[in-house]
């Protein structure tokens, strides 16, 4: 009967480091996460007067709104940190003064990024460089004809917007999603 048992715990075991093994997320012990009771809302802005999207943490959003700016949220889109959290690397604001069009990218040099034609960068957050502790990529998209960007954490809604002339923006950085999944 003990063999039976034992038997029956090794198969467990052999699975078990097997389904661990394929997960294409990295696995992350708690302690080499960043604290997400601590990560605060971002949101999609428009501007009108512009014609350009931006993600931004909520409140700064609409403290620069109250300072004049013509930003209207649009939705939330992911859970970040606005400020550095263990594990986590500098969420980049990069415009473009030609047509003011925004993008989104991370940094894992200790430098801003360096994308042409784009400037001014200013870190808006902090997110992880790889697919790791529940986070889920954060998806650009690219009107070409405008200068616009778009990022979402939806494969489906990304999808939607190449198949509409958007051309793809790359993974700017893996962000928490608003809801666990």
């Amino acid at each position: 009967m003990i063999n039976i048992l034992y038997t029956l715990f090794t198969i467990l075991l052999i699975e078990a480091a097997f389904t661990r093994a394929s997960s294409p997320e990295q696995r992350r012990s708690p302690n080499t996460c960043a604290d997400s009771t601590l990560a605060d809302v971002y949101v999609a802005g428009y501007s009108p007067f512009n014609i350009a999207h931006v993600v931004s943490p909520r409140g700064l959003l609409i403290v620069q709104r109250s300072a004049g700016a013509d930003w209207e949220i649009q939705g939330d889109i992911f859970l970040a940190w606005q400020s550095p959290q263990n594990f986590t690397f500098p969420l980049y604001r990069l415009v473009n003064p030609t047509n003011a069009d925004w993008i989104t990218q991370i940094s894992t040099s200790g430098a801003p990024p360096i994308v042409s034609g784009y400037g001014q960068a200013a870190i808006i957050g902090y997110a992880y460089s790889t697919q790791v502790c529940g986070s889920v990529p954060l998806l650009g998209a690219f009107q070409s004809t405008k200068g616009d960007h778009w990022y979402t954490t939806s494969a489906s809604e990304h999808g939607f917007f190449l198949t509409n002339g958007w051309v793809d923006a790359g993974v700017a950085a893996f962000v928490l999603p608003l809801s666990p999944g």
